[in-house]
C-alpha cells in the first residue's frame, strides 16, 4: 500500500473524538470521523411514545436510535449513538476535577496520579473556550423561581453548606455553587431570555437555528432547541469547517495494521436509516487510527480485534469504574420541621436537568479521617415523566378530566355507539 485514503481516521465523535478531529484537521491533516449513529439537528430527538420506542441502537432490527443499553453482571449503562457522542445525553456539567482528588487509594494510602490538576488546567481552559459553558442565571427571573433550584439551595444551607461563587481555581473550597453548564442561557451582551435565537460566528453543521434554554428539563434526552452546547455545535462544526469528513451511520467492526505500510485498514458497516437495508461493507485506510468510541465501545473494539493487536495488555478492561453515580427520586417532600404544612414543591421538569451543586469535603481537604468527598446535585426529568409521577396524586376533578378524554378517544377510535369507561386512574 503506497497511499492512504486519509491521514487520520477517528472512530467515534464524542468528547475524545470530536476534540481530536478538530485539532488534527486544524493542523492541516486529512481527517475522517466514523460515527455509528445519526446526526441530530434541532427538533429531531424522540419525544412521543412511538418515536421513543424506536430511539434505541439495535441495527440488527433496523433501529438506529440514540440510546444504546449495555448490561453487565453488576452494572447497567446507557450510552449514546449519535453525532456528538455522549454530549447529546449528558447533564451538561463541566467541572474541573478537584486538585486534591487526583489520587488513587492503595492499602489505605493516597497515591498521586501520574497526571496532576496543573497538567490539565491549560486543556480545561481550551475546552471551556470552545464549549462556552454558562452558569444557571439564578439571580434573575424566570430562573430565580425554578423550584428545584431554590429548594436545593435551601436544603444545602440548612445542612451548613454556604453559598459560594464557583471559581475554577478555588473550586476545591466551594460548598454550594452554580457549576459551569454546557448550555446557552444568554447571548453575548444580552440578558438571559428563554427561547431567543442564538447567533453563530460559524454556521453549525446542521445549518439549523438554535434557541437559548427554554427550561424544559429534556437535556438528557437530547435538546430539541439546540440550547445545549453539544459537540456537534462546536468541535465537530469546527472540524468540518477545517475539512474533516464526518461519516454517520458508519459502524466500525474491524481494523488491523496495513500489510506493507505504517498505517491501518478499517472496516465498517454503512447503515441507512431512511431505507433500512443490509449494511454496506466499507473499507478505508489511514496513516493513523484513533479509537474514541466511548468507554465501552473502545474496550469492545479493542477486545474483538485483539488478534490484530498482539501488543495489547492483558489489563485491557480491568479496574473498571462506573463513576460512582447514584440517582434517586425525592417524592412527597415536606417543609422542614413541619409535616403538616403541605408539600415542598420541587417541579423537577422545570429548568435544565442540573442547576446547582453541593460539594462535601474529603479527608484530603481537611475533613475528619475517613470522610469521602462527593458532589450532590439537583436533577430533573422531562415533563412527560412528571405527568406519570404526579398523576396518581392529582385531585379528583383532574382525574375525571383525564378519564373523560380517554373515553372520548376510545369512542372515536373504535367507533362504538357509546364510549367505554376507562379503567380507574
Amino acid at each position: 500500500m503506497t497511499a492512504f485514503d486519509f491521514d487520520v481516521i477517528v472512530v467515534g465523535s464524542g468528547f475524545g473524538g470530536s476534540v481530536t478531529a478538530y485539532r488534527v484537521a486544524e493542523a492541516g491533516f486529512r481527517v475522517c470521523v466514523l460515527e455509528r449513529g445519526k446526526a441530530y439537528p434541532p427538533n429531531s430527538f424522540a419525544r412521543s411514545p412511538l418515536t421513543m420506542s424506536q430511539a434505541f441502537w439495535d441495527p440488527d432490527n433496523s433501529k438506529y436510535g440514540l440510546f444504546d443499553v449495555w448490561s453487565f453482571g453488576h452494572m447497567d449503562a446507557i450510552v449514546s449513538a449519535g453525532l456528538g457522542g455522549g454530549s447529546l445525553i449528558y447533564a451538561n456539567v463541566l467541572l474541573r476535577k478537584d486538585a486534591a482528588w487526583f489520587v488513587a487509594e492503595r492499602n489505605g494510602t493516597s497515591v498521586p496520579w501520574p497526571v496532576s490538576r496543573g497538567d490539565l488546567d491549560p486543556h480545561y481552559g481550551n475546552v471551556e473556550a470552545i464549549i462556552a459553558p454558562q452558569t444557571f442565571p439564578m439571580s434573575v427571573e424566570p430562573y430565580s423561581s425554578v423550584p428545584k433550584a431554590v429548594q436545593f439551595k435551601r436544603a444545602a444551607e440548612r445542612l451548613g453548606f454556604h453559598p459560594t461563587t464557583y471559581d475554577k481555581v478555588t473550586a476545591d473550597r466551594a460548598e454550594w455553587f452554580l457549576p459551569p453548564l454546557a448550555v446557552t442561557f444568554a447571548n453575548k451582551d444580552r440578558p438571559p431570555v428563554p427561547g431567543e435565537t442564538i447567533p453563530e460566528d460559524i454556521r453549525n453543521l446542521h445549518d439549523r437555528d438554535r434557541q437559548t434554554c427554554r427550561l424544559c428539563g429534556e437535556c438528557d434526552l437530547g435538546c430539541n432547541y439546540g440550547a445545549k452546547n453539544t459537540l456537534d455545535y462546536n468541535y465537530l462544526t469546527l472540524a468540518k469547517a477545517k475539512g474533516a469528513e464526518l461519516r454517520t451511520l458508519a459502524e466500525v467492526v474491524a481494523f488491523h495494521p496495513a500489510d506493507d505500510a505504517d498505517g491501518f485498514v478499517v472496516d465498517y458497516r454503512q447503515h441507512s436509516a431512511d431505507a433500512p437495508t443490509p449494511a454496506v461493507p466499507t473499507r478505508i485506510t489511514a496513516r493513523h487510527l484513533v479509537l474514541s468510541a466511548g468507554t465501552f465501545g473502545t474496550n469492545y473494539l479493542m477486545q474483538t480485534n485483539r488478534a490484530s493487536l498482539p501488543g495489547v495488555s492483558r489489563q485491557l478492561g480491568q479496574w473498571f469504574s462506573g463513576n460512582g453515580d447514584l440517582l434517586t427520586l425525592l417524592l412527597n417532600a415536606k417543609q422542614a420541621g413541619d409535616a403538616t404544612s403541605g408539600e415542598r414543591i420541587l417541579d423537577p421538569s422545570y429548568g435544565p436537568v442540573i442547576t446547582s451543586t453541593l460539594r462535601s469535603p474529603d479527608a484530603l481537604d481537611g475533613a475528619p479521617p475517613g470522610a469521602r468527598g462527593f458532589y450532590l446535585q439537583d436533577a430533573g426529568f422531562p415533563v412527560f415523566l412528571d405527568w406519570l409521577v404526579q398523576t396518581s396524586r392529582v385531585g379528583f376533578e383532574f382525574k375525571e378530566l383525564i378519564r373523560f378524554a380517554i373515553n372520548r378517544i376510545g369512542a372515536h377510535v373504535f367507533h362504538h355507539g357509546t364510549p367505554h369507561l376507562a379503567p380507574g386512574i
